[in-house]
């Protein structure tokens, strides 16, 4: 069966770069967060109303991040009731330097875009997963729990809200600086959240190869969810 990754596996899988297949390419759309015109990438659950996965790529979060996160980061046979959004980066402000009022800004703008419903899920990979810290922490009410491929802590803050989220928090077994940064959330959210757990990428350094089955991250998501009654 060909699937968003077997079809890119022939691409070569340079560290946050490459280009989106000619073919399958979610939306391209955009929303206004102050005085900047913030674009995303869309690919939708279905016509109606759904739950976001808001998945933010690393580094700048360019388009080509962000391409490269639609095909290899976010699930294929999971969370298929959730709309993806991936919103794209620009150079001069990362997402993970969002303070509150921008990060809730950008979240309403797309919830207003979108046929956004219910307690959403975020994903992100190195300084995107630090964006996911950054907005779940930010708007804790418009989200459920996230899962970071890596990330690291932005501050130490720990949201009431956060009581009821499951958190994951995975990283390649060759990148053991974040592996550091991995560690080091987990040891201050144990205790102090719904549900969080650590999770090897056995043989993946910073970034996953275009191979490299990632479902099997999100059915650990899916589980500690379970854990929460959801």
């Amino acid at each position: 069966m060909f699937t968003r990754r077997t079809t890119l596996a022939g691409l070569a899988a340079l560290p946050f770069a490459g280009s989106a297949i000619a073919q399958g390419r979610p939306a391209l759309k955009s929303v206004k967060v102050g005085s900047r015109q913030i674009a995303y990438l869309v690919r939708y659950a279905g016509p109606d109303a759904a739950p976001m996965l808001l998945c933010f790529g690393g580094g700048d979060a360019n388009r080509g991040i962000a391409e490269y996160y639609e095909a290899i980061y976010t699930p294929e046979s999971l969370y298929r009731d959730h709309h993806v959004i991936l919103p794209i980066g620009q150079p001069d402000r990362l997402f993970y330097r969002f303070d509150d009022a921008d990060a809730q800004e950008l979240v309403q703008a797309l919830t207003v875009a979108e046929p956004v419903a219910g307690r959403g899920l975020i994903s992100g990979v190195s300084n995107g997963g630090r964006a996911a810290f950054r907005f779940a922490a930010a708007m804790p009410e418009a989200f459920r729990g996230f899962v970071t491929i890596p990330g690291a802590l932005v501050e130490n803050r720990v949201p009431e809200a956060w009581r009821d989220y499951a958190i994951l928090l995975a990283c390649g077994t060759k990148d053991p600086g974040w592996q550091a940064e991995t560690d080091r959330a987990f040891r201050v959210l144990n205790g102090q959240v719904g549900a969080v757990e650590r999770m090897a990428l056995v043989g993946q350094g910073h970034v996953v190869g275009p191979e490299y089955d990632i479902d099997p991250v999100y059915t650990r998501l899916r589980a500690l969810e379970g854990q929460l009654g959801r």
